[in-house]
Formats: structure tokens, C-alpha cells, sequence
């Protein structure tokens, strides 16, 4: 029990820092830094955690991240629950503290939304619900794919949360232009409580594919390191017969080369 109210501590923490240095760059200095400036503070946020709270809780700090651990076995389920419930809180302590330094004073947010994500009329861009929905899909899976690889067996010892780091850094350039980028569900949620009736109408996108990715983000792992399908919780007849058919094809192609 006590393990676990550690890492609930650590994530709430964890979460809290990611939301005051994320979102909370984009709506007090957007205006001086610039998008580039705020997805170098999302990737400098996680970095900072990594090696502060890595220790106790491995720095997840993201429900999308924590679904990954729970698939491949790497936690359990009342771990994961303590993680995503610390997550949720910290995401709302975070946001709260942004709203009570702006005073609540919707002029001093540099966003107009309060960092929250969307897509059209909300963040007044052309980009739909089918660019947001590929956005989180493939850049959680990304995401994901980053963070199991560096806690993989074999992976040099205290690199992980430099390259996690530098990952969410990368995924904001290239993403905030489309839906502000979550690939975190509760970094969305924390926002949209605070960013008006239409980010909480939207919210639900930000929720479901950031998950559907980290999903893809396990799968694209067991493909490329070595690591069991039988090992995960993915583990079904017909994710067995999906592997075995695109073993065969490749040492098809493997055989054809050679």
C-alpha cells in the first residue's frame, strides 16, 4: 500500500509540473516563445520529471503511457488505477493553478481556449476530426513506442527520460498546429475543464484515440524488440494469427532477396 501511495504521489506531482510547464506556457508566454517555445516546454516538463520521479513511479505521468505498462504486463491493474486517478488530479491541480495565477481573466490566456484541445471552429483552424483522429492515434503510438523502448532490457541505464523527453518535444512541433496536441488524456482533461463548453464537448477524442494509440504504440513495440506477444495482455488467437501471417510474409520476402 505504501508503494503504492508513493507513485500516486509522484504521478499527481509529475502530472501537476507537466500542466504548469506545458499548458501553462502556452497561455501565460505563448506570445514570446512561440509554439516552438511550448513544445520545448512539454518536452523539458517530462524530462525534468523523468529524472526527478522516474525512481518511484517510472514517470508515466499520462494514462496513454500507463495503458502501455498495464498491456505488457509491466503493472498491474491497481497500480494502474492508482496512476490514472493521481494523473486526473494532478492534471486539475496543474490547470487550476494556471486559472488562479490569470485570475480567471479569459484576456491574459494567450490561447483563447486555455491550451485545450480541439479541432475547427474551436481553435479556428481547417483541420477535422479525421486530422485529430490520426494525430493522436499515431503520435501516441509514438510516444509509447519511445517510452517502451527505453525501458527495455539492453537500453543504456539512465537515458530513457532524455529520449522521452525530446520525443513529446518533437510530437508538439509537429502537431500543435492541428488539435494542440494531448497524446495524454489527462493534460486534456485538466484544460478543457477550464477551456469553455466546447473543449469539454471535444474532450471525448482526446480521451479515446490518445488510448486507441497507445494500443498501437504496444503493438508497433512487439514488432520491432524482442518481446513476446504471449507476454502481453494482447495476447489472443487473433493477434497470434496476425504476427504468424506477417512472419511468413516476411521470410517470404526474406527468402526472394536472398
Amino acid at each position: 500500500m505504501e508503494s503504492n501511495l508513493r507513485a500516486f504521489g509522484a504521478e499527481l506531482v509529475g502530472t501537476a509540473v507537466l500542466m504548469l510547464i506545458g499548458p501553462g506556457s502556452a497561455i501565460l508566454a505563448a506570445s514570446f516563445i512561440g509554439i516552438h517555445g511550448v513544445a520545448i516546454a512539454f518536452g523539458l516538463a517530462l524530462l525534468a520529471m523523468a529524472y526527478s520521479i522516474g525512481h518511484v513511479s517510472g514517470c508515466h505521468i499520462n494514462p496513454a503511457v500507463t495503458l502501455s505498462f498495464l498491456l505488457t504486463k509491466k503493472l498491474d491493474v491497481t497500480r494502474a488505477i492508482y496512476y490514472w486517478v493521481a494523473q486526473l488530479v494532478g492534471a486539475v491541480i496543474g490547470a487550476l493553478l494556471i486559472w488562479i495565477v490569470i485570475g480567471g481573466d479569459e484576456s491574459k490566456d494567450n490561447t483563447g481556449v486555455f491550451a485545450a484541445n480541439g479541432w475547427g471552429d474551436h481553435l479556428g483552424n481547417d483541420f477535422g476530426l479525421g486530422a485529430v483522429i490520426v494525430v493522436e492515434i499515431v503520435f501516441t503510438a509514438l510516444l509509447v513506442f519511445v517510452v517502451l523502448s527505453t525501458t527495455t532490457v539492453g537500453y543504456p541505464t539512465g537515458f530513457g527520460g532524455l529520449a522521452a523527453g525530446l520525443a513529446l518535444a518533437m510530437i508538439h512541433l509537429a502537431t500543435i498546429p492541428v488539435d494542440n496536441t494531448s497524446v495524454n488524456p489527462a493534460r486534456s482533461f485538466g484544460a478543457a475543464i477550464f477551456g469553455g463548453s466546447d473543449a469539454m464537448e471535444q474532450l471525448w477524442a482526446f480521451i479515446v484515440w490518445p488510448l486507441v494509440g497507445a494500443v498501437v504504440g504496444v503493438l508497433v513495440w512487439l514488432l520491432v524488440h524482442d518481446a513476446q506477444l504471449e507476454d502481453t495482455m494482447l495476447d489472443s488467437s487473433a493477434t497470434r494469427r496476425a504476427r504468424d501471417a506477417a512472419s511468413g510474409a516476411m521470410n517470404k520476402a526474406e527468402d526472394k532477396l536472398s
